[in-house]
C-alpha cells in the first residue's frame, strides 16, 4: 500500500504573539497537529510540531510539522492546537535539550551552531 504525508508550518493567528527573543523563533513550537479523515472524522495521524533540523544544526523553531503514513486517495482535515495548560512545559525539557546542542549541553560544540530554547509563556 502506498503511503503519503502532510507537512507544513504552524504560525500564530497574530504574528506579534511570537516572542521577540530568542532569535530564530518564527513559528509555534510544541503544538499538537492532528490529521482526520475528512469522510469518517477518524483521527488517522498526529504529531507534536514546531521545529526543523538541518545538519549540523541548530534546530529552527519555525512551526514545522510532518505527519507520515497516510493513505493516498483520501481527503484530510488538519488542525493544530497549542498544548497550553494541557501539558506542563517541564514534560518537553528532555526532548528540547536533545534538539538544542550548545556549549552548555555539549561542551566543545561550536557556539555559532548552538540554539536557544524558546521561552514557555
Amino acid at each position: 500500500m502506498h503511503k503519503g504525508s502532510i507537512s507544513g508550518q504552524i504560525f500564530p493567528a497574530n504574528p506579534l504573539a511570537l516572542p521577540a527573543s530568542p532569535p530564530g523563533v518564527t513559528g509555534v513550537f510544541g503544538a499538537q497537529v492532528v490529521a482526520m479523515d475528512a469522510a469518517s472524522g477518524a483521527v488517522v495521524g498526529a504529531t507534536i510540531g514546531g521545529w526543523s533540523c538541518a545538519a549540523p544544526g541548530p534546530a529552527q523553531f519555525d512551526g514545522t510539522y510532518q505527519i507520515d503514513g497516510l493513505a493516498l486517495g483520501h481527503s484530510y482535515t488538519v488542525y493544530a492546537e497549542a498544548l497550553n495548560g494541557a501539558v506542563d512545559p517541564s514534560q518537553f525539557v528532555n526532548a528540547i535539550v536533545s534538539l538544542c546542542r550548545n556549549t552548555v549541553s555539549d561542551p566543545g560544540w561550536p557556539p555559532l551552531q548552538g540554539c536557544v530554547v524558546p521561552r514557555w509563556t
